[in-house]
């Protein structure tokens, strides 16, 4: 099995990206439960939030090598093998469309990958098979979720982690939480593995030794 970067003794950096240049999305909404829901869990202080609310594809680049984030979490709007970031303050309301292909490239171009992608966007399930060729984890929605399912997803996702869960471990509690909520699209959410690591032996948040 692949020896995975984290977890080292050091916090996990998990970096929010939200774009929904139309207005028509919750981003915020979810990122504040998402930051209520690690503040809550049993390991809070091992993880280390970067949030950015209207995130363009240059806020992305600068991250991945200013952050080094250990997750990347995208909230927004994509289709199969599309993305679509903030435009930036020259295009307001404006969207900027990046393919699967670009946006796996730049993750696959830094030293430090990231070990899990997490589009919480409609029809994303089908861009994690290009993004496992170079991170270890890739969650997307295999269908359009609602805007409710995605951030009930989200926050309870992040929560398990932070209480040391497994990624396999997180992934089911966070579609039951779906389910147990009243809401519809438990199915949607779709975990995807590299053919050399284990979800259910992956842990992102250890707790150093007593």
């Amino acid at each position: 099995m692949r020896e995975l970067r984290a977890p080292k003794p050091e916090k996990l950096r998990v970096l929010l990206l939200a774009a929904a240049s139309a207005g028509d999305l919750r981003v915020g909404q979810e990122q504040q439960r998402i930051r209520a829901a690690v503040q809550s869990a049993t390991h809070r202080d091992l993880v280390e939030l970067d949030l950015h609310s209207a995130a363009t594809a240059d806020v992305f680049l600068d991250a991945l090598t200013r952050f080094r984030p250990h997750i990347v979490h995208f909230s927004g709007h994509s289709t199969q093998d599309l993305i679509a970031f903030e435009e930036g303050e020259d295009g307001f309301h404006e969207s900027a469309i990046v393919s699967v292909g670009a946006f796996a490239r730049a993750i696959a171009a830094v030293d430090d990958k990231p070990l899990l992608v997490l589009l919480n966007s409609c029809h994303s399930a089908a861009q994690t098979g290009k993004l496992i060729d170079t991170v270890p984890f890739a969650i997307g929605m295999s269908d359009t979720i609602g805007d409710v399912d995605a951030i009930t997803y989200a926050a309870r996702f992040y929560a398990a982690v932070a209480d040391g869960q497994s990624v396999q471990a997180a992934h089911i509690l966070s579609r039951a939480a779906i389910e147990m909520n009243g809401l519809r699209d438990r199915d949607l959410p779709t975990l995807t593995c590299a053919a050399d690591v284990d979800p259910n032996a992956a842990k992102l948040v250890t707790p150093p030794p007593e």
